[in-house]
């Protein structure tokens, strides 16, 4: 039904080391003197001392290092430019093979691997963990969480789970998180309407629909959860797939 995915995370690097030094002063070389009545000389000022002249090294946060600190994401705005209240999901209209440019977001994000006959509960156990991991960090969610396949077979699925957020952070994410950026770039999007279990007819239209406009699509699929799989109920489920086109 899915395909493997392959993803790019953001490199994380932040190391900051200032040195300052004192100047190097070249000599000129001497001037004969002049002729004619002799001229006043010019007081010199006084060399700095060395405690004058230098400049303490600036302090490091350690927790910054091997960090990258990710800018918050721009509020929406209304038609007369002041922030608008953030879009419902769920008023997005639904889409069928509708064409779109997804646009890469920062996201924290888990991997995690499972049954398909419990793949359900491990996605919702890993969005819990992401989520109370993004509390840890001091990070706000910011969008539907996405489930990204990056291989599958008869047996089950390796999965990441990811969560769009807002703000900055100059702490480490716990060995089993990344921060990363989501997939970006031209895909079809497909709206699914109930149970994570009922989602093969879903895919097989899909495929129908590749074969019949001979569109070749990347070996991937993204699930954005229009409605928030940790309270919504399997059969009010509403889930965008995203193809990526080749």
């Amino acid at each position: 039904m899915m395909i493997c995915l392959l993803r790019s995370s953001l490199p994380l690097a932040l190391i900051a080391l200032l040195v300052a030094a004192g100047p190097l002063a070249a000599q000129a070389p001497a001037q004969p003197a002049p002729s004619g009545p002799a001229q006043p000389q010019a007081q010199q000022a006084p060399a700095p001392t060395p405690d004058t002249d230098m400049t303490s090294p600036p302090v490091v946060d350690p927790k910054g290092v091997d960090t990258q600190p990710v800018p918050p994401a721009a509020a929406p705005q209304d038609n007369q430019g002041a922030a608008a209240a953030p879009a419902n999901p769920l008023d997005k209209p639904d889409g069928f093979g509708e064409a779109v440019d997804m646009k890469p977001v920062p996201v924290l994000q888990k991997r995690g691997q499972s049954g398909w006959d419990e793949g359900f509960a491990s996605i919702v156990a890993a969005l819990k963990e992401v989520d109370t991991e993004l509390t840890r960090l001091k990070l706000k969610a910011a969008g539907p969480p996405l489930i990204i396949y990056t291989s599958t077979d008869d047996a089950g699925f390796d999965f990441e789970a990811a969560i769009p957020f807002s703000g900055a952070t100059t702490e480490k994410p716990g060995v089993q998180f990344e921060l990363a950026a989501s997939p970006a770039g031209k895909a079809l999007r497909f709206t699914h309407r109930g149970s994570y279990e009922a989602m093969d007819p879903t895919y097989e239209q899909i495929a129908n629909l590749l074969d019949a406009k001979d569109l070749e699509a990347q070996d991937l699929y993204i699930e954005e959860y229009r409605s928030d799989p940790r309270t919504t109920s399997q059969d009010d489920m509403v889930i965008d797939i995203y193809v990526p086109l080749k």
